[in-house]
């Protein structure tokens, strides 16, 4: 159970410090030369701020001499830290109410409550992050993170309640309307690491291959890679969008590739076969963003009238766009 790993036990020991007087120039070597995301601020062995990647870009944004900056003008502080015996659910809950995604841990002898320390004081140990967590608990992750900003939705469609602004949708059909032989769709969105770890999190799915970098990297693929049910449902997604309310009703799919977490898939689909009695096979394909075919199949899916409302909606809005 998540509540009786402690932060001890996932921290990461080496952590990377730098005095008040260092340079921005400096830390951002550090950060290059040590392939970390933060540098802690240490005086005396006491840590008093932190310097971060999302640090180095907004500080960017507001200040052109930024190199020869100390740290102690530009940090973060004061701290959020916490004890090394926090449970990891303990860090997960301070790192969704504060919204930062680094947290040092420190140790003070005059401290024995399992709870967060706000002054930073005390013997630094290690720190945990978002990374770190997501190692070991990718749901309690993503519910911390589930407040980031998303794209804008957009009501633009009568037979999907909501569309993005990074998802993409193209139907080539003789008529648009209704579903023919020949008829293709394709939809394509981005795959992120959220995407995987709410799919994860949902399906119960949390194979390591999925979620957790290092034990990915050891296996044949050598990174983290999408769920294959996952691909599968960006063709899901494209066959929601044909004309009419699109009914599932067999999928049989070949997964070719694995499909990298970060790039663009696209679905694929174009119908084939009319079965009669609005029931059609469709060919499948989902692309990674280089073009390689990752997953192939196919589908039958029924086509039924829209909702009457739904309908009504559409007619609606074609004849507002032919006025």
């Amino acid at each position: 159970m998540h509540d009786t790993i402690s932060v001890a036990e996932i921290m990461v020991e080496d952590v990377v410090t730098a005095p008040p007087n260092a340079t921005v120039t400096e830390a951002a070597t550090l950060l290059r030369d040590e392939g970390v995301s933060s540098v802690l601020v240490v005086r005396d062995g006491d840590p008093e701020g932190i310097i971060t990647e999302g640090d180095f870009v907004t500080q960017l944004c507001e200040r052109r001499d930024l190199g020869h900056l100390e740290l102690s003008a530009v940090m973060s502080s004061p701290l959020t830290t916490i004890e090394p015996t926090a449970s990891i659910v303990d860090a997960v809950a301070l790192l969704r109410s504060t919204d930062i995604e680094h947290l040092p841990v420190v140790s003070s002898p005059e401290r024995t409550s399992e709870t967060a320390a706000d002054d930073g004081t005390g013997e630094l140990v290690g720190i945990v992050t978002t990374t770190e967590l997501t190692y070991y608990v990718p749901q309690l992750v993503h519910r911390a993170t589930e407040s980031r900003e998303q794209p804008p939705q957009r009501r633009v469609r009568t037979d999907t309640l909501y569309e993005r602004d990074d998802w993409e949708f193209e139907y080539r059909g003789a008529d648009e309307t209704a579903v023919s032989v020949g008829d293709v769709a394709r939809f394509s969105k981005p795959i992120s690491e959220d995407d995987v770890e709410a799919f994860a999190s949902v399906t119960g799915d949390t194979n390591r291959v999925h979620l957790d970098a290092a034990y990915a990297a050891e296996t044949r693929f050598g990174e983290r890679i999408v769920h294959g049910v996952l691909a599968n449902g960006i063709v899901s997604a494209a066959l929601a969008r044909l004309p009419g309310l699109t009914i599932y009703l067999s999928q049989e799919s070949s997964f070719r590739a694995p499909l990298p977490i970060g790039t663009r898939a696209t679905a694929v689909c174009e119908v084939v076969e009319d079965l009669g009695r609005s029931k059609y096979r469709i060919e499948t394909d989902v692309l990674d963003g280089d073009g390689t075919t990752v997953l192939e199949g196919d589908a039958v899916v029924l086509i039924d009238d829209l909702p009457p409302a739904a309908a009504r909606e559409r007619d609606a809005a074609a004849t507002g766009s032919s006025d």
